[in-house]
Formats: C-alpha cells, structure tokens, sequence
C-alpha cells in the first residue's frame, strides 16, 4: 500500500477489520479468524491507468451474509470499487473492493457442485 493509513481507513471503517498491531509502516488486521498483514510501501508502481492487479483472498463461511452485513457501508464507496457477490466459473462465490492502491480485497467461500 502506498498509503497505510488510507488503506486502514477502508479496511477498519468499512470493511470492519479489527486493527490489532500497528507500526509506523506496518499493521496487523483481523476480521474473524482470518489475519491480515498490510504493508506500507510509497514507492510501489501500479500499473498506467493506476489500478494494480493483485487480489488478497479471504475465505468465509458465510460470503452473502458478510456482504449483506456490509453492505450500508460499501455503499459510501463509488459504485466502481465494490463488485457484489457472484458465482465465479472457479467455483468460488465472492465479491471484490477495490483498495485505495488499486488493489482489490475478495471476500470468497466455495460453491457447492451440483
């Protein structure tokens, strides 16, 4: 993250990560069972049109319940960096923010086979 206290502020008022641990350039989230290590870095190159392209991945038990639980504050962010929950051909159900850096965070559980 270019910004961390940006990138704090998206992931602990909207997206309710529980800050745990927090350095200058370094912190510590947690949301659940899940931890979370975020890293400031400034000097970091996103790509021309500024958007990066890594995801950071969490699996959760429950994605349209955590989606809905959200959902009041996702609506705060414009409309282009949240993406709502849909089944994906890898078999995940997920949805996408997208981080202050460009970055996306998925929230993400197994589809059952049919």
């Amino acid at each position: 993250m270019p910004n961390l206290q940006q990138a704090l502020g998206l992931l602990c008022d909207v997206l309710t990560f529980e800050l745990k641990y927090r350095e200058p350039d370094y912190a510590y989230l947690e949301l659940g069972h899940a931890g979370l290590r975020v890293l400031e870095a400034p000097t970091r190159v996103t790509t021309p049109d500024g958007e990066a392209w890594m995801i950071v991945y969490v699996d959760v038990t429950d994605v349209d319940a955590l989606y809905e639980r959200l959902r009041p504050r996702l609506k705060q962010l414009p409309t282009e960096m949240v993406e709502e929950p849909q089944d994906k051909p890898w078999r995940q159900r997920e949805f996408m923010v997208r981080l202050p850096d460009g970055d996306w965070i998925a929230f993400g559980q197994a589809v059952k086979q049919k």
